[in-house]
């Protein structure tokens, strides 16, 4: 049931998105002024992380195809985060180039891991755009966190919540 309710009430753009306006307004600003291609997303389970980063990655002109969603809690590895990073490198296909690479779970990755990533974040193609999602922020090494743009979301007021649901 649960599964049913989220993908049924999942937002698609921003005007869709609830009870997140302050980190809504302030990505969409970042990502207009072209002020950062590293977003850490952070926030307890539920609040729209991933979901607001699908949506800043279309935004970003980032097609279907060339948006790569990681679980990091699987892919925890130096090995898998140096392959995404030499993926990265390379154009998306259609008709913009662009890539958005979006890593659920952001802290599981390992040590070696998180430094592998370091440089293409610091540094990305300029067709590349990182969000990295996480509910321990904690866990995230300082050197990556301060070259990511951060946004911190906040649960979703019951109230929003029972307004979906009873419409």
């Amino acid at each position: 049931m649960t599964d049913v309710l989220n993908n049924k009430f999942r937002p698609a753009k921003w005007e869709d998105v609830l009870g997140q306006d302050s980190v809504v307004k302030s990505i969409r600003k970042v990502l207009k002024n072209k002020l950062s291609r590293a977003f850490l997303l952070t926030g307890p389970s539920g609040t729209g992380k991933t979901t607001i980063a699908r949506i800043a990655a279309a935004e970003c002109k980032c097609e279907k195809q060339n948006i790569i969603e990681i679980a990091a809690a699987i892919y925890t590895g130096v090995d898998a985060m140096r392959q995404v990073v030499i993926d990265s490198s390379y154009g998306g296909f259609g008709a913009t180039e662009n890539k958005a690479i979006i890593v659920d779970e952001f802290h599981r990755l390992s040590k070696n891991a998180f430094d592998s990533i370091l440089k293409a974040v610091e540094e990305p193609p300029p067709h590349v755009y990182w969000f990295f999602c996480t509910t321990e922020i904690d866990k995230v090494p300082k050197t990556i966190r301060t070259r990511c743009a951060s946004f911190t979301l906040k649960p979703v007021p019951d109230d929003d919540i029972r307004e979906i649901l009873c419409d």
